[in-house]
């Protein structure tokens, strides 16, 4: 995969990223993944098979229920209370819907019409859980997702996927100290990937620095990663838009040798987004739009 670094996703993936990011959250970087396995024509094909299976989410074709299943921890010692936010979930023409959440742990299943609600289970054994939420609309269509609790002191295995546990590394900060990914475990961490050089990178800082200011004292820590070839470029450009609220990473190697990068898959789009929760398990992947970083999105893990 590595040596189709030049791959461009072009205006059908910028399309479904502006089209329904919320509903995409982490399914957006496995299609890019998908597409820099192909052919630039192949990939072409895939993009417009994608875009035509999306539609539906745009205000197109039809209308569908949209389930989204999220909490706040998915990963700790028994036992394990966690909160199940269905909020996210939706219904492309506003329509009712009811739903049933099973907790995976039991026969016991939760039914109801508010998705407003937090729902609270506790995992009191050691194991790995799938909980599952259905909705259902009134012409009987129906939409599911679910989400994998680990209940152990491992947590989920280390990876670079939703679900995962983010690769810990140890790194020189722009102001002249070191940090560690795994010393911010208990807090919210959105790690960046990004550099001067890249105008949408540029772009995002605002947003990026406003979340902290919002939600700093509730948890919140950002880390950006920078892929400037010059560390003193980070320092110039952060300093003139006086941005000081992150933890500004520098290692040498620029977009093609950045060894964070590399542990990160040799991220290839910026900036590329990574949020993990408390216990440092990847939740969301944003490539090339962290504008799809909400509030209310962050407020669910904080």
């Amino acid at each position: 995969m590595r040596q189709l670094s030049s791959f461009s996703p072009g205006p059908t993936f910028l399309f479904l990223l502006q089209c329904a990011p919320a509903a995409l959250e982490g399914r957006t970087y496995t299609m890019l993944m998908m597409t820099k396995s192909f052919s630039k024509l192949a990939a072409s094909v895939l993009s417009i098979s994608l875009l035509l299976g999306l539609l539906s989410g745009c205000g197109g074709l039809d209308s569908e229920p949209v389930a989204v299943l999220m909490s706040d921890v998915v990963t700790g010692s028994a036992p394990l209370e966690v909160g199940f936010n269905l909020s996210f979930s939706h219904h492309t023409s506003s329509e009712d819907m009811h739903f049933e959440l099973n907790f995976g742990d039991g026969p016991d299943v939760i039914s109801g019409i508010e998705l407003g609600n937090i729902m609270h289970h506790t995992y009191e054994d050691a194991g790995s859980y799938v909980a599952t939420l259905v909705l259902m609309d009134e012409d009987g269509k129906s939409a599911s997702d679910s989400l994998t609790i680990t209940v152990d002191t491992q947590g989920p295995q280390v990876g670079i996927n939703i679900g995962d546990t983010a690769p810990d590394f140890e790194a020189s900060t722009t102001d002249g100290g070191i940090m560690q990914l795994s010393d911010y475990r208990g807090s919210v961490v959105i790690l960046d990937f990004w550099g001067s050089w890249c105008q949408p990178c540029q772009n995002s800082m605002p947003h990026l620095d406003n979340l902290v200011t919002e939600y700093g004292d509730q948890g919140l820590v950002v880390v950006i990663i920078s892929t400037d070839v010059s560390e003193q470029d980070t320092i110039n450009f952060l300093a003139s838009k006086g941005l000081t609220q992150f933890v500004s990473v520098w290692e040498p190697g620029g977009k093609n040798g950045n060894p964070i990068d590399l542990l990160y898959g040799n991220v290839v789009y910026y900036p590329t987004t990574f949020v993990l929760d408390r216990q440092g398990v990847i939740r969301f992947i944003s490539v090339g739009y962290p504008g799809t970083l909400t509030d209310a999105m962050l407020e669910s893990l904080l």
